[in-house]
């Protein structure tokens, strides 16, 4: 991955490029908002008056619905460009990990060739995320109702261990919808294989080395964010230091890390997509195969007609 950061630069483009396609989306709200405001004051309404005005406003159908299109118009068209970027990465992340082949591919090629394919895996992949968080979330409150039924009882420590049991499987179960996910994504746009195909193979690849691809993601994830964390602290201290003078001396601090932000987010995505890739599409299984062999001198003994 270090050796195409210029990926990574495209995927802080597209990390951009989702502020600006919620732009009209925030625009149209804010528009409507200040009409109704100004039209609240024009009346000599107080502040029960605004709020009450943007309340009808808001309430009304045709805001929503044009708000809604706008909204759900840019995030379809943002997941469309995040799509046709790791479609056009993941090709050259596989070209280089096998070894540069004799043809190199082109992030063009993969961002038009493989698109049809990635895109409904991606669908999928984001379908078993939101399962995979909303049986986190179901966990969380059968734990909190659990808690609050029995807190005082004599099963109390009983009923802890099974919610502790609850929220462990939950984690595990949710953490795994989520790399099936990732592993999908990364064989349909390394391999180009289908969206049934990179499913059905992705699952059966994560089941023969479920701790692997977990390990993986969990490393990867942990880097980023310690990442992360020193770059905000690095920055941090940077702009105390620079309290008290021009506030212009802190732009320049801010635009560092929303672009080191950017590059990160970019970065730990190409490396996960690689890394389950790795894993997913390479022929090891993770156990040494051993043939056993009837020669002579396998057996260390000779046959009776010899």
């Amino acid at each position: 991955m270090a050796g195409e950061v210029w990926v990574a630069v495209l995927g802080i483009v597209v990390a951009l490029l989702r502020g600006l396609l919620s732009l009209p989306g925030t625009a149209f709200v804010a528009a409507v908002s200040w009409l109704a405001i100004r039209e609240s004051l024009s009346h000599g309404g107080g502040v029960p008056g605004v709020l009450a005005t943007l309340a009808q406003a808001w309430a009304t159908p045709r805001f929503r619905f044009v708000a809604l299109g706008l909204w759900l118009a840019g995030a379809l068209l943002w997941g469309a460009l995040r799509v046709a970027w790791v479609a056009g990465a993941a090709p050259i992340l596989a070209w280089r990990m096998s070894g540069r082949g004799p043809h190199e591919p082109r992030f063009s090629e993969g961002a038009a060739l493989r698109f049809h394919r990635v895109l409904p895996t991606a669908v999928a992949a984001f379908a078993l995320d939101l399962a995979g968080r909303g049986m986190l979330l179901a966990a969380l409150f059968g734990a909190f109702a659990i808690g609050a039924r029995i807190q005082g009882t004599t099963g109390a420590t009983a009923a802890a261990f099974v919610a502790a049991l609850g929220l462990t499987s939950a984690a595990f179960l949710s953490g795994s919808l989520s790399t099936l996910g990732d592993v999908a994504v990364a064989r349909a746009a390394m391999a180009g294989e289908g969206p049934g195909s990179a499913l059905r193979r992705g699952l059966d690849s994560f089941l023969r080395r479920p701790a692997a691809f977990l390990l993986a993601i969990l490393v990867i994830g942990l880097v980023t964010v310690l990442a992360a964390g020193s770059a905000q602290g690095v920055l941090s201290a940077l702009g105390v230091a620079a309290h008290g003078g021009p506030r212009a001396l802190l732009v320049l601090p801010n635009l560092l890390l929303a672009a080191l932000a950017g590059l990160l987010a970019a970065g730990a995505e190409l490396w996960r997509l690689a890394a389950v890739g790795a894993l997913s599409l390479s022929d090891q299984s993770g156990e040494e195969k051993r043939w056993m062999s009837f020669r002579s001198e396998s057996l260390g003994i000779r046959p009776p007609s010899q």
